[in-house]
């Protein structure tokens, strides 16, 4: 067999480095081409995910957003993305789940003066920053709608006191009093749903002592509006409902008082026999039970004393000029105090 020159093996030495470069430099270009790739496509993807984290155009600067109690955060993605304050419902939600984790979504107003990112709305949802002034406004215990309207009418800008009368109407004795920091730019709607929520987690603590106790939350929430007029101490609260729960199981009528200041706006002293005779579901002179419904919205005390309410002798009491409340066991003492702490 025929060896190969000298020439021969330089040549074919030539060709092979020549050919790993040309090798080498294919590997090198199809490299570059997937790096270009994957830098082009990532450089893509950023930008279009900032242009969907980025605030829409036509951002509606200035307004107020609702987001109701119980919402889901779907709920508020589909919203937000109806309303214009965001592009991308999915990216929303995921930086809602980074920055608020399971947080619940936190029912309220919020203003928002400026166009921010999708992130940002997210966070300021998740920690309840709402971006409106708060009002500090503080409502007593027993006050009726109509007397909470005329409260927070002059305290909030955007409250419609007439609105709220009506549209309240139903939630008679199921807003809770309490203190409240509002936006000043919130509306009726938004103080009744507010209130009412309030209302809904204080009471339930109580669910399972409400049904042991054989009455039903309506009977219940009108017994203690009926306490916040009839009594101011927690002792006679308790007493009270005894008295009054008992009159109602021996088919007595209640003969209370504070329900024709809710009725007719009197006191007790300015009620005459005409009223005390008027045809009405809250006349508690003429009709035996409870009256038709609510006559304020009563705090967790006076709850607490329709609940459990004292086991006393006592049928009747009243209150002397200074609130302070006598008992009788007969309606012979009741005469007597009569005519001894109400000359």
């Amino acid at each position: 067999m025929e060896t190969p020159t000298t020439d021969e093996q330089m040549k074919q030495e030539e060709i092979g480095r020549f050919s790993a470069v040309l090798l080498s430099v294919g590997i090198e270009e199809r490299s570059s081409k997937i790096l270009l790739f994957v830098v082009l496509t990532i450089v893509f993807v950023s930008a279009f995910v900032s242009f969907l984290l980025l605030s829409p155009f036509g951002f509606p600067k200035g307004n107020i957003i609702s987001i109701k109690s119980g919402a889901s955060l779907n709920d508020v993605s589909l919203m937000l993305k109806g309303e214009n304050i965001i592009r991308s419902q999915n990216l929303f939600e995921f930086c809602a789940k980074i920055v608020g984790g399971t947080k619940p979504i936190l029912a309220g107003q919020y203003l928002f003066k400026e166009p921010i990112s999708a992130c940002a709305v997210a966070y300021r949802i998740a920690y309840g920053i709402s971006g409106i002034p708060a009002v500090r406004v503080t409502i007593p215990e027993g006050m009726s709608n109509k007397e909470i309207a005329l409260s927070l009418a002059p305290k909030l800008s955007k409250f419609d006191s007439a609105f709220f009368i009506d549209y309240a109407r139903a939630k008679e004795g199921y807003l809770f009093p309490d203190t409240y920091f509002f936006t000043d730019m919130v509306v009726a709607q938004g103080v009744l749903m507010i209130m009412n929520d309030n209302f809904n987690k204080k009471i339930e603590p109580w669910s399972g002592a409400i049904e042991a106790s054989g009455r039903t939350l309506r009977e219940i929430i009108i017994m203690a509006s009926i306490l916040e007029k009839e009594a101011t101490t927690e002792e006679d609260k308790a007493i009270v409902s005894g008295i009054l729960w008992k009159r109602i199981s021996k088919g007595i009528p209640l003969q209370v008082d504070a329900a024709f200041m809710y009725l007719l706006g009197k006191k007790s002293s300015e009620l005459s026999a005409a009223d005390l005779q008027i045809k009405s579901a809250y006349n508690t002179y003429r009709n035996k039970g409870l009256p038709a419904g609510p006559i304020g919205n009563p705090g967790i005390v006076a709850i607490r004393a329709a609940i459990q309410p004292t086991v006393s002798p006592y049928f009747y009491y009243l209150s002397d000029k200074d609130g302070i409340i006598h008992y009788a066991k007969t309606f012979k003492e009741h005469i007597a105090n009569k005519a001894k702490y109400l000359k």
